[in-house]
């Protein structure tokens, strides 16, 4: 097994720019890996939004883990299951710094290891996801942010969760191929 982590240091001064993996023309074929962190109702949204991909772009499936807490990476296995089994990949929801910037960590971590991801979250919470991409030189990296009046702990009802992932299925399509 091994383990991809971020070398903190390429950051703020570093004349290296973060590298994001290569994305693909298109989803057909691919296949998706969701890392939700189970807050509030955000899986309903994710589930949503990978129903979507399956149905309009040719998905060859879907992987999805739960972490076990909002704020943490996930478990070695979890990492595992995704980085065999992913080829593109969608991270999120936070509503908190920890739990927004954990999310935005997962992200890069999948662009690391070569899986083009793309991070949703709250517009609560972007100052502190930008902060987390600066970090490690990927000052750019694109994010998908859910605004007001949606709560940004994912406390939603079952239709305004899948009324977000018909917002914004468009541009996770748009942000995870070239």
């Amino acid at each position: 097994m091994s383990i991809v982590t971020l070398d903190p240091t390429t950051g703020f001064g570093s004349s290296e720019a973060f590298p994001l993996a290569p994305r693909p023309a298109t989803l057909r074929g691919q296949v998706l890996g969701v890392i939700a962190n189970g807050l509030g109702d955000s899986e309903i949204m994710f589930d949503a939004i990978s129903d979507a991909l399956c149905d309009t772009d040719g998905l060859a499936g879907v992987t999805k883990i739960v972490k076990p807490s909002v704020a943490v990476p996930p478990l070695p296995a979890q990492w595992d299951e995704i980085l065999v089994s992913a080829t593109v990949a969608i991270t999120g929801f936070g509503g908190c710094g920890s739990c927004s910037t954990r999310s935005m960590r997962d992200a890069l971590d999948l662009e690391a290891a070569g899986i083009p991801a793309v991070c949703i979250v709250h517009s609560a919470l972007e100052p502190a996801v930008r902060a987390m991409a600066r970090l490690v030189g990927a000052d750019d990296y694109p994010v998908i942010v859910i605004d007001y009046p949606h709560n940004p702990t994912a406390m939603w009802t079952k239709e305004e969760a899948a009324e977000l992932a018909a917002q914004v299925v468009d541009a996770v399509r748009l942000r995870l191929t070239r």
